[in-house]
């Protein structure tokens, strides 16, 4: 078995990150035999910096030279392995665009599609961003603009108050399980799910396209991304499912490929090739603190690594419900993404899980 290089970093970057509760599930002992991934190329005509995957959910896609990328392999090697032992069904690492190493477990592989949970926030704050660049919209609009009456369960008028950037910041004001007013917009953070889906809608009435449509014009199919990747209303009549108003909340199915593509289009902000597909200016909002009542977060963007001891500035992290991961750092050029079941302690957001990934990503690269 390969030993991971730089352990004492991976403890004093974890130690420094902690502030998860312990975990509530046991972790699994035994390593899950990984897949093989599909072939790779040397990927040789363009530059590492320019470099973008091909189209499709399984074609070559180069891979990338730990070496040459300042990368220590052990230790890339044994952050799989810690992946492979929580739950995990896949896991994604680029450097440059190029694979770094692709694991797979539990008959998972290139085309298995899961859920992503709330990483979906993320895709969907980027389509707003791709709506300002049409001008089909402005944040600072009232959400009640490309909403129907009765949005909330608040007034006519207190809905009229609350924004896009309100919804894009979770300052709504309005309370998950009610969606009814608890504080005036913009003057409490609080994570509010039920909330955040308006905006899909909000996105399909400035567009006049659904969900579906306006994703794959907009980001999925200059990117080429799979048609394997898909928005799909939630069955039943839970909280996951419906809102307090009755309405349907919808996922979004991805595969890991499909995930790490959405993340190097983050890393690149926003440009693919030669390309700008979203303009930079939205990820240069998007991707910093967005209010002071909790500025770990974006516009639907996580950056409370990045805020923290011994990590790099600009990582930034779309985080999902059973531990469901994007990891974003331009500074490394690098994207990790994760897929599976609950890895650490249950949370919609953050886990202790993240503190482990994160800090044997770090020491893989000698540190910050």
């Amino acid at each position: 078995m390969l030993v991971g290089a730089g352990a004492a970093a991976v403890a004093a970057v974890a130690a420094a990150c902690s502030s998860s509760p312990g975990p509530n599930a046991a972790a699994s002992s035994t390593v899950p035999p990984a897949t093989t991934a599909p072939p790779t190329t040397t990927g040789t005509t363009t530059s590492p910096a320019a470099y973008v995957p091909p189209g499709g959910a399984a074609g070559a896609w180069a891979t990338a030279d730990a070496a040459t990328t300042r990368w220590s392999a052990p230790a890339i090697q044994e952050l799989a392995d810690f992946v492979g032992t929580r739950n995990s069904s896949t896991l994604i690492v680029l450097a440059g665009g190029r694979v770094l190493t692709e694991q797979y477990w539990g008959g998972a592989g290139p085309t298995t599609v899961q859920d992503i949970a709330s990483c979906q926030k993320s895709v969907v704050s980027t389509l707003i961003g791709a709506a300002v660049d049409r001008k089909l919209l402005t944040i600072e609009d009232p959400a009640s603009k490309y909403l129907p009456a009765g949005w909330t369960n608040a007034t006519p008028a207190e809905e009229a108050a609350i924004t896009i950037r309100n919804l894009l910041t979770m300052t709504s004001g309005l309370g998950q399980e009610t969606l009814k007013v608890v504080a005036p917009p913009g003057t409490k953070w609080a994570y509010n799910t039920s909330a955040y889906q308006k905006l899909r809608t909000v996105v399909e009435n400035a567009s006049s396209k659904g969900i579906e449509a306006l994703t794959r014009e907009w980001l999925w199919d200059p990117i080429g991304v799979s048609d394997l990747s898909v928005w799909v209303p939630r069955g039943g009549n839970g909280p996951y499912a419906k809102d307090a108003t009755g309405a349907r909340l919808w996922g979004l199915d991805m595969t890991a490929r499909d995930m790490a593509r959405f993340g190097l289009l983050v890393q690149r902000k926003g440009r693919w090739g030669d390309r700008d597909v979203v303009s930079a200016a939205w990820f240069d909002q998007a991707l910093t603190t967005s209010q002071d009542l909790n500025r770990d977060y974006g516009f639907l963007w996580w950056l409370l690594f990045g805020h923290r001891p011994g990590m790099p500035s600009d990582l930034v992290a779309a985080l999902g419900l059973g531990d469901q991961k994007i990891y974003v750092c331009p500074s490394l050029d690098v994207v990790v993404t994760r897929q599976g079941t609950t890895a650490g302690a249950a949370s919609e957001t953050s886990s202790d899980f993240d503190t482990e990934v994160l800090g044997r990503l770090v020491a893989a690269r000698g540190g910050t």
